[in-house]
């Protein structure tokens, strides 16, 4: 298995969102996610408006607290910030205002629709993050029905937006539309990020163990490495 893993969607600081509900549960997650050879993580509390809006200062006291921990117990993996922005009319000013967060304080966005969200409402709020200089990764994309129909999934990969996968998809669960097969979109590599979206030990826990088998027999190890490793470290390296 690959080593030095860099996920970049996860929802693990405790009690700031549906995630992790205490310190410990975060803990148990990160001893988890070390086991699976996860190196480097990104945090991405919710950034939605009506539901959980998180601020900046919350999430670096949080993670501090963490990462104090993670010392204390010897553990060696690295907690990088960012958040999970829900699309609204008012992201660009938050973004720009640094109310919401950017991924690991690079120019990349982990941008969230509804579900069952317009295919030109998806490409304007991509078109309106690209205007002002960011660079939008759609967050399981595979969740919106719009993007079921391929015609809509090749547009917006040709207008430059970048494309998160969750983990679980990979193992044929936890995604809303089945339509497409997903499986076939990572093989053709239209997929640029795999994440764990991971929400603590209690919800959607960290299991990146379970789909190796299947990436290790279907995917090219330097595909591999280019979803696990090279591609998010491009992320990391943009925002230093």
């Amino acid at each position: 298995m690959i080593q030095n893993i860099i996920d970049i969607h996860s929802h693990i600081l405790p009690g700031l969102d549906d995630g992790a509900r205490t310190l410990e549960e975060t803990m148990e997650t990160l001893s988890q996610a070390r086991e699976q050879n996860v190196r480097d993580i990104i945090v991405t509390p919710h950034f939605h408006p009506g539901r959980y809006m998180v601020s900046p200062s919350e999430i670096y006291r949080s993670a501090d607290m963490v990462r104090r921990e993670c010392e204390k117990r010897g553990l060696d993996i690295r907690l990088h910030l960012g958040q999970e922005c829900y699309y609204y009319s008012e992201l660009a000013k938050h973004l720009r205002q640094g109310t919401a967060l950017t991924l690991a304080d690079s120019r990349y966005v982990l941008l969230e629709f509804d579900p069952d969200c317009s295919y030109s409402r998806m490409l304007y709020g991509v078109q309106e993050l690209q205007s002002i200089g960011y660079q939008p990764v759609l967050a399981h994309f595979e969740r919106y029905r719009c993007l079921s129909h391929m015609e809509h999934l090749y547009d917006l990969r040709e207008r430059g937006a970048l494309l998160q996968m969750n983990f679980d998809t990979l193992r044929g669960r936890d995604f809303l539309f089945r339509k497409n097969p997903w499986r076939v979109l990572v093989k053709q590599g239209l997929v640029d990020f795999l994440g764990s979206d991971c929400h603590g030990t209690h919800f959607r826990p960290l299991q990146i163990t379970d789909t190796w088998k299947w990436m290790e027999k279907e995917l090219d190890p330097e595909m591999v490495r280019q979803l696990l490793v090279r591609n998010p470290e491009n992320i990391l390296n943009d925002g230093r």
